[in-house]
């Protein structure tokens, strides 16, 4: 890095001794063209080493899993899951329920197992509350694709 920071000063006070000699002429702005292009290279000369054959080459162990934001992710992406499951279940079957969604810390967090607990049935009929719960179980492992367990 040093080296890197010298390199720019030293061809910045080149450029700066080599406008105040050279003549206003043809010559000096082609000079002129030639220190700033000489610049450019050396400003670019150490990004030029991250290319090799045409591809980006980053050290290994500077790419990392970070597990924490994966399951910060993953937990969030389940609580949005669980009250939108819940609202449907109320709307659907006007079933008050707790929803619980497991979904692993992976790069497409997909959905592990909900677990679904019926708290108020609302307005059924004595025995309807068993159909519901299999309906409950079908629907959500149906459309979410995973399994499900309804209490």
């Amino acid at each position: 890095m040093k080296e890197y920071i010298l390199s720019i000063a030293g061809i910045v006070l080149l450029s700066a001794v080599i406008t105040v000699i050279l003549p206003s002429g043809k010559m000096g702005k082609f000079i002129k063209g030639a220190m700033k292009l000489f610049t450019l290279v050396v400003l670019v000369s150490p990004f030029v080493k991250h290319f090799e054959k045409g591809t980006i080459v980053m050290p290994e162990e500077s790419i990392k899993l970070n597990i924490e934001y994966l399951s910060h992710c993953a937990s969030t992406l389940a609580e949005a899951d669980e009250r939108a499951i819940a609202e449907e279940l109320s709307q659907t079957y006007s079933v008050t329920a707790e929803v619980k969604v497991e979904r692993k810390a992976e790069a497409q967090f997909p959905l592990e197992k909900i677990f679904v607990k019926i708290i108020d049935f609302g307005i059924n009929g004595q025995d309807e509350h068993i159909h519901i719960m299999s309906l409950i179980q079908e629907n959500v492992t149906n459309r979410y694709g995973c399994q499900t367990e309804v209490t």
